[in-house]
């Protein structure tokens, strides 16, 4: 298997872990039925920018949000602030559950 290809598997598994971990913190912390959490998720993944349109010397929007936290996704998304230190244990488990921790 090409290198390459490899790498990109990798990186469509950590994103799908990531929207996963972003859906389950709008069911568990912002209590939104799991249709609508799955409904916003992917309208915000649809909406990042991806392709050989959106290469470009700078780092995309899509990279910076692999950086972020799913925790704070999931805050913008409810338009709802919690704060995580409130919710930490719930918080690391989902990332688990999600193999993201």
């Amino acid at each position: 298997m090409p290198e390459a290809h490899h790498i990109g598997m990798v990186q469509a598994s950590t994103a799908s872990h990531f929207w996963a971990t972003v859906e389950d913190c709008l069911v568990n912390f912002h209590h939104f039925e799991r249709d609508k959490a799955a409904e916003r998720v992917t309208t915000l993944w649809r909406q990042l920018p991806k392709g050989p349109e959106a290469k470009c010397d700078e780092p995309s929007f899509e990279d910076m949000i692999y950086h972020a936290e799913p925790w704070y996704i999931a805050c913008n998304l409810a338009e709802n602030d919690l704060p995580l230190t409130q919710y930490q244990s719930e918080y690391r488990n989902i990332l688990r559950q999600n193999q993201l921790a």
